[in-house]
């Protein structure tokens, strides 16, 4: 019976909440003598070898973008995160036509950040460090082994014991069963059945300028961000700080515990700004090495990237099977005095997801409705300042800097002009194959 508890108490939320909704729909749609049918589909994890894993680094030759995920802009190159697989790098000199220049074999990666001639990126429960001064032969400088937290895909956790999970099989059934039953979601043989239009959303794992001389720029959903001479990296938990002065050679220096359902980290001048499923923290970050709590802005469940400018940060909130939550707005903040950020307004939303924000305009991705361009120079008649809208575009992060747009779409990855925010002009597209 403890196990059987402590399975379901370490599933992912959407996976109880799908167990939920079958039971509630099963009580409303069906007469005493029917029957229904339900497709399920099997995930059934792959594990690798942590040996296999992490020998398998390597600097190939170019490789179309599948399931791109994060991106972040380093000089005139752009690095395109390949979900759990690896980096895409492209020559990003001429932005009407990007050039692919390289592709990294990194299993188990999500962020990137890099600083100089180097990179980092995750591996599972590794930090990998790369010399791209050659971006067409990229080398490997060292693998630091188990310094992050245990890697968690939909509830199944990776360690050098059990190896890494590096994909889900999917095995499709169909269930038939009388409407006097109730339909019952069951986890069991190392996997899990789920009602088939729940996988897309379960098996996708998805900042402004730091100010730190040399190192790029992530977009809102990071868990990579630099400043000064530190790496920060955020986990569900806690937040790993390493010492980069010597760029190669990171040594860890601080863990501060977070909190739960810690997502994403912002850097704003002497500032981190955490976004969690239930709110904002704001940490005083004027002695890099040893970032200080200074408080908190809380709301409601729900998934929240968060960007920060002058005296104001920007957070979505959205509603969704991975987000649990219900709302779907855009929360603006006064955070002139750090310890006591208060609302301003909240405006609705369709499906907010990343946002970026350069001066006075806000670019606000929202989902599968496209992207929103917003004068937020009044910040309480934000809904009356809608510059630009494109719909047909869904997007969901996005980076903004010196009037040059990166956009992760669901068709590929754009770049626009946005020298004039009304009029946005495409420059490109690198397609999804």
């Amino acid at each position: 019976m403890n196990e059987q508890y402590n399975l379901w108490r370490n599933l992912p939320s959407t996976v109880v909440l799908c167990a939920v909704i079958l039971v509630v729909l099963s009580m409303f749609s069906c007469t005493d003598t029917c029957e229904n049918t339900q497709t399920y589909v099997y995930l059934e994890p792959v594990y690798t070898s942590a040996s296999e894993v992490r020998s398998s680094f390597a600097s190939m030759d170019p490789r179309s973008l599948e399931n791109p995920g994060k991106i972040y802009r380093k000089d005139h190159y752009l690095f395109i995160n390949e979900r759990g697989k690896g980096i895409h790098i492209f020559d990003n000199n001429d932005k009407t036509n990007p050039a692919p220049i390289s592709f990294l074999n990194i299993p188990g990666s999500f962020d990137v950040a890099v600083k100089g001639h180097i990179m980092y990126v995750d591996s599972f429960v590794d930090l990998v460090v790369l010399d791209i001064s050659d971006p067409v032969q990229v080398k490997l400088v060292q693998r630091i082994e188990n310094v992050l937290d245990n890697s968690e895909i939909m509830g199944f956790y990776s360690s050098e014991e059990t190896g890494f999970i590096t994909d889900f099989l999917e095995l499709e059934t169909v269930q038939v069963y009388d409407c006097d039953e109730n339909p019952v979601l069951s986890v069991g043989g190392g996997g899990i059945w789920l009602m088939s239009n729940q996988v897309a959303d379960l098996t996708q794992a998805v900042r402004s300028e730091s100010g730190s001389p040399g190192s790029g720029l992530g977009g809102s959903f990071a868990r990579f961000a630099i400043h000064s001479d530190f790496l920060y990296v955020v986990d569900s938990w806690t937040m790993h700080v390493f010492d980069i002065n010597n760029l190669a050679q990171p040594n860890e220096v601080n863990l501060v515990e977070l909190g739960w359902g810690i997502e994403t980290i912002f850097p704003y001048q002497d500032k981190l700004f955490i976004g969690s499923n239930i709110g904002m923290q704001i940490f005083d970050n004027s002695d890099p090495k040893n970032p200080r709590y200074v408080s908190n802005f809380d709301h409601a469940l729900a998934c929240d990237p968060v960007v920060a400018e002058d005296n104001y940060a920007f957070i979505t909130l959205r509603s969704g099977n991975r987000c649990f939550g219900i709302n779907n707005q855009l929360d603006v903040v006064d955070i002139s005095v750090l310890e006591n950020p208060w609302l301003v307004k909240s405006y609705p939303m369709e499906n907010p997801h990343g946002l970026a924000i350069d001066r006075d305009i806000l670019f606000l991705c929202e989902g599968e409705y496209g992207l929103k361009v917003f004068d937020v120079s009044d910040k309480r008649a934000i809904d009356q300042n809608l510059l630009s809208y494109l719909p047909n575009i869904p997007s969901y992060d996005v980076i903004a800097i010196d009037s040059h747009l990166i956009l992760v779409g669901d068709n590929g990855i754009y770049q626009f002009d946005y020298s004039d925010p009304s009029n946005l002009k495409q420059l490109s597209v690198i397609n999804i194959q």
